[in-house]
């Protein structure tokens, strides 16, 4: 039987994440080319103006609300039509997730002005640059900027396993939705691949991931708006 009313709880989920995704994708514009050397990363952050820190703070709330919640209402919408352990497992990885990406985009908001403060005095430059080498998330190469990438890598594989669920939906919207979900997830570890190997070209898995999850709520969103026949197991 077609349900009688949209899904109102995962609709909203939904758009939030949406408009958190959207005004983060506007942030990043606005901020400017990623650098590609640590004296470009630091020019970059030296001013740590209105924009960086709403840039770091948006991201911070789109970890924590929308993005991991959406996530768990979507194993409690998919649940039903996993078999074994799949859900339980997949659900498992947002709480990774959402814990990493938070000591990344936070660390950006409280380490890295403390350490810039550090650079003002000669005597801790160096201690202050050695260390900001490891922690700014702009440097592509630094350990946080890592740490972000795979907790990317660890979302991809719920977004892979509820994308595969979506994408049997009868409503098109939705299906769309789950295989723009679930493609996000498979471009988003082989970024990981290409930034273990250094290989900027595969790194790039991250953005098109990126992009593939904007997509894929856009779909979603309207998906569960529309009331649409459940699953078959």
């Amino acid at each position: 039987m077609p349900n009688s009313r949209p899904n109102l709880p995962l609709f909203t989920l939904a758009i939030v994440t949406l408009v958190g995704t959207v005004l983060w994708v506007a942030l990043m514009i606005a901020g400017g080319p990623p650098p590609r050397t640590f004296e470009q990363a630091l020019l970059k952050v030296s001013g740590l103006g209105p924009l960086y820190y709403l840039t770091y703070l948006n991201a911070a709330f789109l970890t924590t609300v929308p993005a991991t919640m959406l996530m768990a209402a979507l194993y409690g919408y998919c649940q039903p039509n996993l078999s074994g352990w799949a859900g339980h497992v997949a659900v498992a990885f947002v709480p990774v997730y959402c814990v990493l990406n938070l000591v990344v985009y936070l660390s950006q908001i409280s380490v890295v002005p403390a350490l810039l403060a550090m650079r003002m005095q000669v005597e801790t430059r160096p201690t202050a640059d050695l260390i900001l080498r490891l922690t700014l998330q702009e440097l592509p190469d630094s350990t946080v900027a890592f740490f972000n990438v795979l907790a990317y890598a660890i979302l991809a594989i719920p977004s892979i396993v509820f994308g595969k669920v979506l994408a049997g939906r009868a409503e098109r919207a939705l299906r769309a939705g789950g295989v723009l979900l679930a493609l996000s997830g498979g471009a988003c570890l082989i970024g990981l691949a290409g930034t273990i190997a250094k290989v900027e070209s595969i790194r790039a898995g991250v953005v098109v991931g990126g992009c593939l999850f904007l997509l894929a709520l856009v779909f979603c969103s309207v998906g569960f708006w529309r009331p649409v026949e459940s699953p078959k197991p």
